[in-house]
């Protein structure tokens, strides 16, 4: 089985990337692959192939178990639905639901979920669609303000 590596992208698309097998490290320009595939194959000088893996994304992304609800907007919905967040970043989050729905890409929904820190922290936020994969929805803040309390449960 070939070793993988995951980098992340830096400005100007630009990462480092260590081989697993000999550690030396090359900085090299990943841009061309940004809209195409995150996983590439290379081979390193020391002759040894290797997967690596390319985060493009600007902000880091936690993976939580958040019970939450979500209201679509776009359809002028009053119900809520019940969903879990399965993932949360400073940008977005993404979100599985456990009954059927009507949501689809490009809608609006005002979602609200209680962060499992000490503080038991409410967020609300309104959100815009971006993808649909079976019973998840990944979806972006339309509003960032920055939340601190957000911003600490993120890095811890």
């Amino acid at each position: 089985m070939m070793k993988t590596v995951r980098v992340f992208v830096g400005k100007g698309n630009k990462t480092a990337i260590t081989c697993p097998f000999c550690q030396k490290t090359n900085e090299v320009s990943v841009g061309k692959f940004k809209n195409l595939k995150h996983t590439v194959v290379t081979k390193c000088s020391c002759q040894q192939q290797f997967t690596v893996e390319l985060n493009f994304r600007q902000y880091h992304r936690k993976k939580v178990e958040l019970n939450g609800e979500v209201r679509n907007v776009s359809t002028g919905s009053s119900k809520w639905l019940k969903v879990t967040v399965v993932d949360l970043s400073m940008v977005g989050l993404r979100f599985k639901v456990v009954e059927a729905t009507d949501i689809e890409k490009d809608h609006i929904l005002r979602v609200r979920f209680t962060l499992d820190n000490q503080k038991a922290t409410e967020i609300e936020k309104e959100v815009g669609v971006l993808n649909r994969k079976n019973d998840e929805f990944g979806c972006e803040f339309l509003f960032i303000d920055y939340e601190k309390e957000l911003g600490f449960y993120l890095r811890s």
